[in-house]
Order: C-alpha cells, then sequence, then structure tokens
C-alpha cells in the first residue's frame, strides 16, 4: 500500500499542474499589468507570460500626452533585448563617467604642480633645471622671465 502513494501523489501533483491552465498577461490603458487565467475581454492577449498591449485609449488622459504601451517590448527576446541595450548604454555613461573624472584628475594634478612651479620661479631662490646635454644649469633673470611666462600660460590653459 505504502509503495502506491508516491505515484498515485505524483499523479495527483501533475494533474493539477495541468489543470493550472495558461496565464494570461496584459497591460491595460492606464499601463497597470494584469494577469488572469482567463484572457481579457476585448484584446487579443496571448498565454503564458506573453505580454500584450491594450487598445489605445481614444482621448488623451488629464495628464497631457497619451500613454503608448505599444513601445513596450511584447516578448522575453525583445525584453531581454531591451535589458541588454540599456546595460549597454549605462555601462558606457558609466565608462564616459570614469573617463570625465580622470581627466578632471590630470587637469587637477597639472594645475597643482605649475602653481608650485610659479611659486618656486617668484621666490627669487636659485633655480636649476637640466638642459638638453644633461647638465644643470642655474636660470638667469632672463630665463627666470622666460619660465614664468611659460608656467603662467600653462596655468592659464590648466587652471581655468
Amino acid at each position: 500500500m505504502r509503495q502506491l502513494r508516491l505515484p498515485l501523489l505524483f499523479l495527483a501533483m501533475v494533474s493539477g499542474i495541468a489543470w493550472a491552465g495558461q496565464v494570461y498577461e496584459w497591460t491595460d490603458a492606464n499601463g497597470k499589468r494584469h494577469f488572469s487565467d482567463t484572457p481579457p475581454a476585448g484584446i487579443d492577449a496571448k498565454p503564458t507570460g506573453i505580454r500584450t498591449s491594450a487598445p489605445k485609449p481614444s482621448a488623451q488622459p488629464a495628464g497631457g500626452a497619451a500613454q503608448s504601451t505599444a513601445d513596450a517590448p511584447t516578448t522575453w527576446a525583445e525584453k531581454n533585448a531591451d535589458f541588454a541595450k540599456r546595460k549597454a548604454e549605462q555601462a558606457d555613461a558609466a565608462a564616459k563617467a570614469n573617463e570625465e573624472a580622470e581627466q578632471a584628475r590630470r587637469k587637477k594634478e597639472a594645475c597643482e604642480q605649475a602653481t608650485t612651479q610659479l611659486k618656486l620661479l617668484e621666490s627669487g631662490g636659485r633655480v636649476q633645471r637640466m638642459n638638453s646635454a644633461g647638465e644643470r644649469e642655474v636660470l638667469d633673470d632672463a630665463g627666470r622671465a622666460e619660465e614664468i611666462a611659460r608656467t603662467r600660460d600653462i596655468m592659464n590653459q590648466v587652471c581655468n
């Protein structure tokens, strides 16, 4: 008797699942999603999770522009493609934001370096630099004025 219970239980579960039937999903004119085991009246709804649009309203709602559910994805494949598209757009936006943040960081760093260089040049102390031969040379007044002008040009470009 006990061995007979398990197949009967399985048969009851399978018949219960089959009895459940189809599930219909649709969106009404207000954009609200509905689920039912019977198809909605006046709408050609498809069963098993495929969403169809409600008929378009003939008059505009009180809020202004008419809402259109016809633009919404209707199949799971379209929903997945729409999701993948949104995900790619988000990734592109994040990459662009990261690039802009990196450029802003570099610009700030260059501005700080130019400001420090200008303070050093205007301090009046001895300033040395490496020439093209790799030798150190001390800047004279003309060289200092030239470097100050060059540094101010850099600051005008980077710090503004």
